[in-house]
């Protein structure tokens, strides 16, 4: 069935790479449009990254810290893409021809080396470089650049004794695939033996025919880069299932909720000049309380009690330029204040109208699941249906929202990680404003989006898998991976899945019932 559905679309895709091929005068055998397409595909990544470093970074970071900025820039473009590859992945079985078999295929890129290699260096950047680039930036400024070197590798080479402790250990007691077998048994004949029935030697010892096969475990030793996606996948999990449960239900309801409470219309310039004096105000206050606490910590020095009040400092100062913003987009001020209002208002509809898209996309999530995860043998198989049906329509359309919904996973992960950590009280986040996110802000969300990846690649294998079946990660995942000793029954019995479905339920009755609408200060005071 699987086959059949995707037949019209891999082999108009196979004709259409042939085409090309020879209008090109490339060799036979690689899909030429498509390694051109993932090239243009990377090239874009990259470039989108650097503006979003640009507009995220803060100004004290200007002209310095390259190093960080490259690894932010390489983190990013590496966790795109690699969610990215599974499109790829599935437009790239479509290589050749449908009528051409698998072994007589060159395939366009060998994406079974390619997954390990792009994991493999997520897992360099995750527990390597950036944990010696955040210590790096944050030593102590009066130290020379030898000796915050120093001190930053001693701290990173801590990080990396531990996990290659972990997993070394685990490797050498657990790295091993188990597969449930049928043990069958036959005698021995020469092949001019004529065969009777089904079986060698006139039907003795023959298991197949007289229906006693007995059921054992092979175990297989499992290669080391395959075992280091298999933790790091249980790591990106944990990630995942928390932040994309509470941000499946926070992206959309804060972009509808930012258009509820809007402001209406431009304040007259007296309250402007009102407002901006309270802020003067309070600024003044801030500063004297930031005195104050650079003595206390002369004197007494950083104590729990110091922390907390610095802690507390640090929101009040996030206040008051949250104020701050608010003030200047409700008096635009300059030449084109009547366009930059404008464009505030166009802003605000448009989340509204990405809000409502979001609702429905996660709503869509949502129904998939239970049908076709949750629920065994599959009730519909719901998107991988209309993925297929798209492709049909051209063989690009079903890729392009294949990519859609993984790219998707990805945004609510990075929302569910502010969400948490403001609404949730539990850790302090590192969240991203334009203009005002540090390096060591930017890094701490790189490695986050780096571990969700591997989950969200791994979510959309398994949920999608009707769509996206006899790729090289859905082989690695599903005949490797979910069939690791000592850790396949937590996809055999959707462990992870459920979490995030759980997540998903908790955390929009949370948001809906006890989270506050935003304030909008101006107003109130």
């Amino acid at each position: 069935g699987r086959g059949a559905g995707r037949g019209g679309a891999m082999s108009a895709a196979g004709a259409a790479g042939g085409g090309a091929r020879a209008l090109a005068g490339l060799p036979e055998g690689y899909n030429w449009f498509l390694i051109l397409a993932a090239v243009v595909v990377a090239g874009l990544v990259a470039a989108v990254n650097v503006y979003v470093l640009v507009h995220y970074m803060h100004p004290e970071d200007r002209n310095q810290a390259w190093a960080p900025k490259a690894v932010v820039v390489s983190g990013l473009s590496l966790a795109m893409l690699s969610v990215l590859m599974f499109p790829l992945d599935v437009a790239n079985r479509a290589a050749c021809a449908e009528h051409i078999s698998r072994t007589s295929c060159s395939f366009s890129m060998p994406m079974e080396e390619l997954w390990q290699a792009v994991y493999l260096l997520e897992v360099i950047l995750i527990f390597a470089v950036i944990p010696f680039m955040g210590f790096l930036y944050e030593a102590d400024s009066e130290l020379t650049l030898p000796q915050r070197l120093k001190s930053s590798a001693a701290y990173s080479l801590v990080t990396l004794v531990v996990v290659g402790l972990v997993l070394g250990l685990a490797y050498g007691l657990a790295g091993f695939v188990e597969y449930e077998v049928d043990d069958l048994a036959s005698q021995i004949a020469p092949l001019a033996t004529q065969v009777v029935g089904s079986c060698l030697g006139g039907g003795q010892l023959c298991d197949g025919v007289r229906d006693e096969a007995a059921t054992t475990s092979w175990k297989l030793r499992v290669s080391f880069p395959v075992y280091i996606i298999a933790l790091v996948t249980i790591f990106g999990w944990l990630v995942f299932m928390v932040f994309a449960g509470i941000g499946l239900s926070a992206l959309p309801m804060d972009w509808i909720r930012q258009f509820l409470f809007r402001p209406k219309a431009v304040i007259p310039r007296s309250d402007y000049i009102r407002h901006a004096r309270g802020l003067a105000r309070r600024a003044k206050e801030i500063k004297q309380e930031a005195a104050a606490l650079r003595r206390e910590e002369q004197t007494l020095g950083k104590g729990r009690k110091w922390k907390r009040k610095l802690k507390e400092l640090n929101k009040v100062c996030m206040e008051l330029e949250e104020d701050e913003q608010d003030l200047l987009e409700v008096f635009p001020q300059g030449e084109d204040a009547d366009t930059a209002w404008i464009l505030t208002v166009v802003t605000y509809y448009a989340k509204l109208v990405l809000g409502a898209l979001c609702v429905v996309v996660s709503l869509m999530l949502l129904i998939h699941v239970i049908l076709y995860v949750f629920i065994s043998p599959p009730v519909h198989p719901f998107l991988n249906e209309m993925f297929i049906a798209l492709d049909k329509a051209f063989p690009l359309f079903g890729v392009a929202a294949f990519a859609f919904f993984c790219f998707y996973l990805i945004a609510i992960t990075v929302k569910g990680c502010t969400k948490f950590g403001v609404n949730f009280v539990v850790f302090t986040v590192h969240p991203m404003q334009p203009g005002k996110t540090m390096m060591s802000s930017f890094m701490f969300n790189v490695g986050v989006i780096l571990l969700a990846s591997t989950s969200v690649v791994q979510f959309c294998s398994r949920a999608f898998a009707l769509y996206a079946g006899d790729t090289a990660i859905e082989r690695i995942f599903g005949n490797q991976i979910e069939n690791l000793w000592g850790l396949r029954y937590l996809y055999v019995y959707n462990v992870f899945i459920i979490c995030f479905f759980t997540m998903c339920v908790v955390s929009c009755g949370y948001l809906v019932l006890k989270s506050p609408p935003p304030r909008r200060r101006l107003t109130a005071q």
